[in-house]
């Protein structure tokens, strides 16, 4: 095997193509993805840990890797990012004044995607298309448009009295390809979603009829065990890699989430190429 990316992992990075390309990113490079895949891979944590805000060294990370001074300060850490319907920007007790004009006073997508099953969601106008692949959704589709991050956020909470806004990852997992019946869902969803909200006179701007992006990720036609694997309890991770959806590697004996372990310092080896062959005796 040799070594081929070293450093303190980052969310994995991709693009929308079809199939999605992905890349592994650490502060000392990147390194593409869907070539390895049907190869082994190894990951190694040499148990070095870093805030991937203020690169301060730490025994423990929260939130997908901040430290605790910046978990408690950083308004990108504010419990509102994950409840925008609780937004205190206009309260005037926003933690940082300029990051919520930025991230949260500007332009809104409220969303239906399938991912585990259809499911609401939101995020900022022009980053759709990252949400969607880092949740994994297999199609999704716009439906409204708000002015702030807190608009979106009611009109999504609305939306939860006839769906779910999370996803079930294990049944995320198990997608393998997109259908026909996805995309009916999908779209028949969206349009119980339309009546319910002019049913509640809601006031959105709701978007006209839009296409269904549908998504292709890389993945061979092997099982996968659906078990979470973590660095901190297994601090090496080897075997061969099968898929990658959403911000997981697939392997045979279980699934990596790698944007949950970023922080941490890792060594990335792989197969010499042409040699896939030998990869079977890493499963």
């Amino acid at each position: 095997m040799t070594e081929q990316l070293t450093g303190y992992l980052r969310e994995l990075n991709h693009s929308w193509h079809a199939p999605i390309q992905y890349e592994i990113v650490t502060e000392e490079g990147t390194l593409p993805l869907n070539d390895l895949i049907g190869t082994g891979i190894q990951l190694r944590f040499t148990g070095e840990k870093k805030c991937i805000a203020c690169g301060r060294s730490v025994k423990k990370l929260y939130q997908n890797g901040y430290c605790f001074p910046c978990v408690t300060t950083l308004a990108e850490c504010d419990l509102c990012i994950v409840k925008p319907h609780e937004c205190h920007f206009h309260k005037g007790t926003c933690r940082d004044e300029s990051f919520g004009q930025s991230h949260c006073m500007i332009p809104h997508y409220v969303y239906l995607a399938f991912s585990s099953d259809v499911k609401v969601g939101l995020t900022r106008k022009g980053r759709e298309f990252r949400r969607w692949v880092d949740q994994g959704a297999s199609a999704a589709v716009l439906l409204a448009e708000t002015t702030t991050r807190k608009q979106a956020g009611e009109l999504e909470m609305t939306l939860t009295a006839i769906m779910p806004d999370k996803t079930n990852w294990r049944k995320m997992l198990s997608v393998r390809d997109v259908s026909s019946e996805i995309v009916d869902t999908l779209s028949q969803t969206r349009r119980t979603a339309l009546e319910f909200l002019a049913s509640r006179q809601e006031l959105a701007e709701v978007m006209p009829d839009r296409e269904i992006h549908t998504f292709v990720y890389p993945r061979v036609d092997v099982e996968v065990a659906l078990k979470s694997l973590s660095l901190d309890k297994e601090p090496v991770l080897e075997g061969r890699l099968v898929g990658i959806k959403g911000q997981y590697l697939l392997f045979p004996h279980g699934v990596f989430n790698v944007k949950k372990h970023a922080g941490m310092r890792v060594e990335m080896v792989t197969e010499e190429s042409g040699t896939a062959e030998a990869s079977a005796t890493l499963l």
